[in-house]
């Protein structure tokens, strides 16, 4: 889309470059060369601004139309018309859009998991109910087995013999 020449390292936001210019600060050819590089240039970056009808455009060309930039990504050139905006028509392209749609389909699917894990928790915690329920029946069945087989024992050591 944009020039991707430059090393994005190296940009600087507004308030690092306003900060360079506070208090008669003696600026370096590298403070300068940092704003140039900061600076979006329409020449080298092919941005057109505002998309218009009746205007020519190139591959490569960008233009901002309903808050997206949008990149011509055909190889003839065209002159833009009513009815052919940026979102209606195969010449143009927008990383933005591609984005959203994956950010949308990401959303989707994390819904999806939301709700399948929530649905297995659920199970999971029945489940471990159920569990808890056997436990407390094993044991309960186990400890009146060795009360009958104690009182056994003692009817035989003191009764039977």
């Amino acid at each position: 889309m944009l020039s991707t020449s430059v090393n994005t390292t190296n940009l600087k936001n507004r308030n690092e470059l306003k900060s360079l210019f506070k208090n008669n600060t003696h600026l370096s050819a590298s403070h300068f060369a940092e704003l140039i590089i900061s600076l979006l240039n329409k020449k080298e970056d092919k941005f057109h601004g505002v998309w218009k009808p009746g205007q020519s455009y190139q591959k490569g060309d960008v233009v901002h139309y309903q808050g997206v930039l949008w990149e011509m990504i055909t190889d003839q050139e065209i002159c833009a018309k009513d009815g052919e905006e940026p979102h209606k028509n195969h010449n143009w392209k927008s990383q933005l859009r591609e984005l959203e749609q994956k950010v949308d389909k990401i959303r989707l699917d994390l819904e999806t998991l939301s709700k399948e894990f929530t649905e297995y928790k659920q199970q999971m915690d029945l489940r471990w109910q159920q569990l808890l329920k056997y436990l407390t029946l094993l044991s309960l069945g186990i400890a009146i087995a060795l009360v009958w087989l104690f009182s056994s024992a003692i009817y035989h050591l003191f009764f039977a013999g």
